[in-house]
């Protein structure tokens, strides 16, 4: 778990004014430590955004119903009821109207489903710790803050971003998130591979990285037939991480570049070590902001 307060500024990367990592394998620990730097920063009653795990959702895209707005919810829920993998009466719903593709004729809509019997107590439990939980996120929307409102990109931007075991790699312009797509190996991974090295040559799993992003941004150019992507920024620190933007930009004749955690945020020094999910915080915080 990581929270974050921030106070947001227009044009500029929003400012750090304190931080919890907390990172027990014990839930109930982490709520206590939520609950003990609430008090602590004399937060209660802030509003509060909660971004799910990547895995506690599932996001589905499916022709819009053509229904009044006050049964478009119903009718998205009646529509997922064959491919969500629980009952859809312990489903909360949300949608998002999708991008058009070049060549579909009907409105497509993006709807993302969790599971209300594993959101209700997280819920209770944050609210106890006297936050004012306001908003619900995902993960894409989170990083799609980053790129517009932390680091003010209003271009077509591809965003990598690497979690210990697994990988994510989207595509947003602006505010409009068109799609992600998951990689099968994280950073753990493409240590491993690089053997620790800094100036070895690239690895196959760098490889396999680059061509997973040539991909994405050749479907992106082919379904959408908007404006081809103009940079490709490379989400952490580290010199695997830095290695592997080079090999991208020189692999793709790409505009590829790492971006730190202190360049996301004023207040925080480039030495200070951060937790992993930081970046999600960040971006959760920003859509309340």
């Amino acid at each position: 778990m990581t929270a974050v307060h921030l106070h947001p500024e227009a044009g500029q990367p929003p400012r750090l004014l304190s931080r919890l990592d907390a990172v027990s394998a014990e839930p109930q620990r982490n709520l206590q430590a939520l609950a003990e730097w609430v008090a602590a920063h004399q937060l209660h009653g802030v509003p509060a955004t909660l971004t799910l795990n990547y895995g506690s959702y599932q996001i589905h895209q499916v022709d819009k119903p053509d229904v009044p707005a006050d049964e478009l919810r119903a009718a998205l829920r009646w529509r997922l009821k064959d491919v969500l993998d629980h009952s859809p009466a312990d489903a909360v719903i949300d949608c998002f109207d999708a991008p058009p593709a070049r060549q579909k004729r009907i409105e497509p809509a993006q709807v993302v489903a969790a599971r209300i019997s594993r959101l209700k107590p997280l819920v209770a439990a944050l609210q106890a710790t006297g936050l004012d939980l306001q908003r619900i996120d995902i993960p894409e929307f989170a990083l799609r803050n980053l790129l517009s409102r932390a680091l003010d990109r209003h271009d077509t931007t591809a965003l990598l971003y690497l979690l210990p075991q697994r990988g994510v790699l989207q595509i947003c312009r602006d505010d409009t998130f068109y799609f992600a797509r998951t990689l099968e190996h994280g950073l753990e991974a493409l240590v491993r591979a690089s053997g620790g090295g800094a100036f070895s040559g690239h690895s196959d799993l760098e490889d396999r990285i680059a061509l997973e992003a040539q991909r994405t941004m050749d479907y992106y150019d082919s379904h959408f037939g908007q404006g081809p992507v103009k940079k490709l920024l490379v989400l952490g620190r580290g010199i695997e991480l830095q290695r592997l933007a080079e090999h991208i930009a020189s692999a793709l004749g790409i505009a590829a570049q790492l971006v730190t955690p202190a360049e996301l945020v004023r207040g925080l020094d480039a030495s200070e070590p951060t937790h992993e999910l930081m970046p999600l915080a960040l971006g959760g915080a920003l859509g309340s902001a």
